[in-house]
């Protein structure tokens, strides 16, 4: 029932929203939204994956600051998660930035970077990371190409290692209104 009214909430949110992606790898498939104050200066985010291969959930909802310097355009922020992995699940809080580096108009360097240490995270989670190195290309005005590699890991409590949500390469399609 969570998962469809995530999927109903951020399908019928482009109303207020500044962007809505779709990710995609070998096996995880993901969505999200993100809405910027008027002023720009802020943002807030939205999104939920799904790893296929073990059908289990991780979704997110982050508050950042947005800001520019020189040609770097980035947010730093704090992104709130719920992991639902099969037999475990609980939330948490990973801080992070999300930079990139336009070299041109049609093409920019981007990464990201979220670490949830095990205070941070509750119920079966004992702790969270979240990175992604990859390059961007704009197809119109209004929508653009990326591709990297990124690694998703949740640590969860009383188990030794940790999950490997996500880690490879991605393909992600951004949608810009």
């Amino acid at each position: 029932m969570k998962q469809a009214l995530l999927i109903l909430a951020l399908l019928s949110a482009p109303a207020f929203a500044n962007d809505l992606s779709f990710q995609f790898s070998d096996d995880v498939a993901g969505i999200a939204l993100n809405a910027n104050s008027p002023d720009g200066k802020a943002s807030v985010g939205f999104g939920a994956d799904h790893n296929e291969d073990d059908d289990v959930q991780i979704y997110n909802a982050g508050f950042y600051a947005n800001g520019q310097r020189g040609r770097l355009e980035g947010r730093v922020g704090v992104k709130g998660f719920y992991a639902d992995l099969d037999k475990a699940e609980g939330p948490g809080l990973a801080f992070g930035v999300d930079l990139k580096v336009p070299s041109s108009d049609v093409f920019s360097l981007v990464f990201s970077y979220f670490y949830g240490p095990s205070s941070t995270s509750f119920d079966d989670m004992d702790g969270y990371r979240d990175w992604k190195i990859g390059a961007q290309i704009m197809l119109f005005e209004n929508s653009a190409l990326e591709f990297g590699f990124s690694d998703v890991e949740v640590e969860v409590e009383n188990v030794r290692g940790e999950y490997d949500f996500q880690d490879g390469a991605y393909v992600k399609l951004q949608l810009i209104f």
